[in-house]
C-alpha cells in the first residue's frame, strides 16, 4: 500500500510458456491489474536485466503482452513515391521526347482531297502513304500540272510564296475581267472544285493523268492517240471536226488547271476557284476566242507575281511567218502558250520547293 493514498504502481510480469510437439501446452503465470500501457494497447517490454527462464528445447518463452485485438493508436507510415512528370492519371510516353525530323506542313483540306484522288487515279489500289510528290519544274503530263497546284498550296501554307489583297485582287481580275462570260468565282474552294473537275466526265472519258499536255504537231489529240485512232486531213491541213472538238477540250481543261494553280500561289487552296461561265460558247471560233482573251489575262497576271516573287515570266509569242488562222494552227498556238505558263509556275514552284528542303524547313 502506498501511505500517500494514490494507487501503487505495480509491474505487469505475463509468462506464457509454450510448448511445441504433439501436444500443444500453454502454462500461463498469473496476471495483475493492468497498468496504463496495457490499456493503450501497447506491450511493455522485458525489464532490463531479466533473463529467459524458460528451459531450453522445445519450450520457447515469450514476454509482453499478447495482442487482444485491440487497434493500433498509431498508423504505419506511408511510403513516399515521388510522382512522375504529366497529369496524374496520364500516361506520358517517354518518346514523345525523342526529337523527330521537321514535317513540313499538310495542305489544305479540300488540295488535300484532291491529292488523294488524283493519286489514286494514278496508282489504283496502292496506299496512300509515304513522302508527297515534288513539284515538276517541266510538267509534260495532266498529272504532273495536278501535282504542281497541290505543291503551290503546300508551299503558300508554308509562307513561301508572297500573298496580299492587292495581288489576290490583280490576279484574279485578271482572268476574270479578261472576257464576258468567261471564268467566274464560284462558291467552291480551288481543292474542291479541282477534285470536281478531276473526277468528271471529260477527264474520265477523254483524259487522264498520264495524258500529255502537248499532242505532236500534225496528229490526233492525246485520248485518240491512245485508242490508235487515226485523223484525216483535208487538203487546207486542218484536222477533222472530233479530233478540234477534243482539242479544244484539252485546252479548255488545261485552262482551268493553269488558272486556279496561279490563284492558288497567291491565296492557297482555300481561296474560291475560277470555273467557266454557264454561258461558255459551244462554237469553235467563240471557244476559241475565249481562250486567247483569258491566256492573254493568265499571262499578265502571271507576269506579276512572278516579279512579286522575284522570278521572270516571258509569254510566249507566236513568230509564224505563215501567219495562218486555221483552227489547228490557233490551238497549236495555244497550246504552246499553255505550256509556257504551265513551265514558268512548275519552276517557280520546283525552286522555292527545293530552297525549303536545304533549309530544313520541309521533308
Amino acid at each position: 500500500m502506498n501511505i500517500t493514498n494514490f494507487p501503487a504502481k505495480s509491474s505487469l510480469q505475463v509468462m506464457e510458456s509454450v510448448a511445441w510437439g504433439d501436444n500443444q501446452q500453454v502454462a500461463t503465470g498469473t496476471k495483475s491489474a493492468p497498468s496504463l500501457n496495457e490499456t493503450a494497447g501497447v506491450p511493455e517490454g522485458p525489464a532490463p536485466g531479466e533473463a529467459n527462464t524458460a528451459g531450453e528445447g522445445s519450450v520457447r518463452t515469450k514476454r509482453g503482452f499478447k495482442s487482444l485485438g485491440l487497434p493500433r493508436v498509431f498508423s504505419r507510415p506511408k511510403p513516399n513515391i515521388p510522382q512522375s512528370p504529366g497529369l496524374a492519371g496520364t500516361y506520358k510516353s517517354l518518346s514523345d521526347s525523342v526529337p523527330r525530323p521537321p514535317v513540313g506542313p499538310p495542305n489544305t483540306p479540300g488540295i488535300t482531297n484532291f491529292r488523294n484522288l488524283a493519286f489514286k487515279t494514278q496508282h489504283p489500289g496502292s496506299p496512300i502513304s509515304g513522302p508527297v510528290k515534288p513539284a515538276v519544274a517541266k510538267p509534260t503530263t495532266f498529272g504532273d500540272v495536278a501535282g504542281n497546284l497541290i505543291a503551290a498550296d503546300r508551299l503558300v501554307k508554308a509562307g513561301v510564296f508572297k500573298t496580299g489583297p492587292s495581288l489576290k485582287t490583280v490576279t484574279r481580275d485578271a482572268v476574270v475581267n479578261a472576257t464576258v462570260n468567261g471564268l467566274v468565282s464560284t462558291p467552291l474552294s480551288i481543292g474542291t472544285y479541282a477534285g470536281s473537275v478531276w473526277s468528271g466526265e471529260t477527264i474520265k472519258g477523254n483524259f487522264s493523268a498520264n495524258t500529255p499536255l502537248l499532242p505532236p504537231a500534225h496528229l490526233p489529240a492525246p485520248s485518240q492517240m491512245a485508242n490508235g485512232v487515226a485523223a484525216a486531213s483535208g487538203t487546207t491541213g486542218e484536222q477533222d471536226a472530233a479530233t478540234i472538238n477534243l482539242r479544244l477540250d484539252n485546252a479548255e481543261l488545261k485552262m482551268l488547271l493553269l488558272t486556279n494553280t496561279l490563284q492558288t500561289l497567291v491565296e492557297g487552296g482555300e481561296g474560291k476557284a475560277l470555273g467557266k461561265s454557264p454561258d461558255w460558247p459551244t462554237g469553235v471560233n467563240e471557244r476559241l476566242e475565249k481562250l486567247d482573251k483569258i491566256y492573254s489575262g493568265a499571262e499578265k497576271a502571271l507576269q506579276a507575281v512572278a516579279e512579286e516573287n522575284e522570278f521572270i515570266f516571258k509569254p510566249y509569242k507566236d513568230e509564224s511567218a505563215t501567219g495562218s488562222s486555221s483552227v489547228t494552227h490557233q490551238l497549236d498556238v495555244l497550246d504552246k502558250r499553255s505550256d509556257q505558263i504551265s513551265k514558268s509556275i512548275g519552276r517557280m514552284v520546283a525552286v522555292r520547293e527545293l530552297e525549303e528542303k536545304e533549309k530544313g524547313s520541309i521533308v
